[in-house]
């Protein structure tokens, strides 16, 4: 299978590194122009769980590259899902794959531009990767995947996406339900990165205070009403306690909008938050704190003010 992912970051570089552990032909297509310079230079490392290891892979932007993949593997923030898309529709075939276990929502929609649904895997992914510095990441533990096809529809070709991500170690399963899975983890990200953009707290000094506690909780509440209007049957209580040991045991962290606002990058709010206030509201269910900081973070963002 040759395999291409887009967004050498900290996620994208964590699959590259794994699949080609397993000697799938993988390329990475990057724009950063520090990203190209120091894998090419360095090879793409990796240290924490699996070990320290290099791996000598191409990369360079999109028009790099000539012949199709069999798998683009979609790695970039939401916003900017279709950009990546059109830069590498030259290298989509009739028979490519894609597969997205990006944050948030809409990002099956942004590739299905390009690739028909039919041929879409979507998913979410909970493996903690951190971008050490442009070519560097650390995977301080364990994850799991979870993948279905967009059109709902069981195929060879799923089963062998999601066998080739199980046997590079990334613990995948097919999961008929992943949307719930995928909700599930917006209301988590809905909650904690908005409250951090905004505030500039860590994940433990959000557990800290009782202030703090009761937005995240009554977001994590809104995204959970919205879920349901939609007919999904996703757990309250599972996705609460998921929030209360990232309070408990991921003190320190600093959730990824945070850390875009401080390197002065844009946000990802309208695959997150915005989603959550769109959706709620072509459903008729109200999401005013939600609506209210994806206001505050367009606003911080800058997102309406720039080109």
């Amino acid at each position: 299978m040759k395999i291409a992912i887009i967004g050498a970051g900290a996620m994208g570089s964590l699959f590259a590194g794994r699949l080609a552990e397993k000697d799938y032909s993988v390329s990475l297509i990057e724009v950063s122009g520090r990203m190209i310079d120091a894998i090419g230079a360095k090879g793409l490392r990796m240290m924490g769980l699996f070990g320290e290891k290099a791996y000598s892979l191409p990369v360079g932007p999109a028009d790099r590259y000539i012949n199709p993949f069999d798998l683009l593997i979609v790695f970039t923030k939401g916003m900017h899902t279709s950009s990546a898309m059109e830069a590498a529709k030259h290298v989509i075939g009739n028979d490519t794959w894609a597969l997205t276990v990006q944050n948030g929502i809409g990002n099956v929609e942004a590739i299905e531009s390009f690739i028909a649904r039919d041929r879409i895997v979507m998913g979410m992914t909970n493996w903690p990767s951190t971008l050490i510095e442009p070519g560097l990441v650390n995977v301080p533990g364990e994850g799991e995947i979870k993948v279905w096809a967009a059109s709902g529809q069981a195929s060879e070709k799923l089963e062998a996406i999601a066998s080739a991500l199980d046997g590079a170690g990334l613990n995948c399963k097919l999961d008929p339900h992943v949307e719930v899975a995928i909700w599930e983890k917006l209301a988590f990200n809905s909650a904690l990165n908005s409250l951090a953009a905004i505030t500039g707290l860590t994940v433990g000094e959000m557990g800290d205070r009782q202030e703090s506690r009761n937005i995240v909780f009554t977001i994590l509440d809104e995204v959970i009403a919205v879920a349901k209007a939609r007919g999904l049957a996703v757990d309250a209580d599972h996705i609460r306690e998921s929030v209360e040991h990232a309070f408990a045991n991921h003190r320190q962290h600093k959730p990824s909008m945070l850390q875009d606002r401080l390197a002065g990058r844009r946000m990802e709010i309208g695959t997150i938050t915005g989603a959550v206030s769109k959706t709620g509201e072509t459903l008729g269910i109200a999401t005013p704190v939600t609506t209210t900081f994806a206001s505050l973070l367009t606003l911080v963002d800058g997102a309406d003010l720039r080109v």
